[in-house]
């Protein structure tokens, strides 16, 4: 009897670690950050970054973005700039994005920002 309740809490135990859910990835822009998509129009279907923090260099930590970025949502509390640094040390501000303000596509941004910082590039 006593082999048969092992048995059982075991199968039960191993039943339960087999039917847990895989995590699903979160890309959600809550308040207190600036986001970044890969996609245009925040899509979540791939790469997107959510910075509370001012990254002027997406080349190596995000690099999914580099030159990749498609769409900007700003709900951190002070203006994020998105930065093209150029060549020559040109360096340009594309977006200026205020807390609250999004940006779902801009051809003439698109797939050009390197970094973003709180105040001018």
């Amino acid at each position: 009897m006593r082999s048969v309740v092992l048995g059982a809490l075991a199968a039960a135990f191993v039943t339960v670690g087999v039917a847990s859910p895989a995590m699903a990835v979160d890309r959600t822009c809550y308040d207190g950050y600036f986001c970044v998509y890969k996609d245009l129009n925040f899509s979540t279907g791939n790469s997107m970054y959510r910075f509370n923090y001012s990254d002027n260099d997406w080349s190596s930590g995000e690099s999914a973005i580099y030159h990749a970025d498609s769409s900007w949502r700003n709900f951190y509390s002070r203006t994020a700039n998105v930065c093209d640094y150029g060549s020559f040390g040109i360096n340009k501000t594309m977006a200026v994005l205020g807390d609250g303000w999004e940006l779902s596509y801009s051809s003439s941004w698109n797939d050009k920002g390197e970094g973003h910082k709180w105040s001018t590039c």
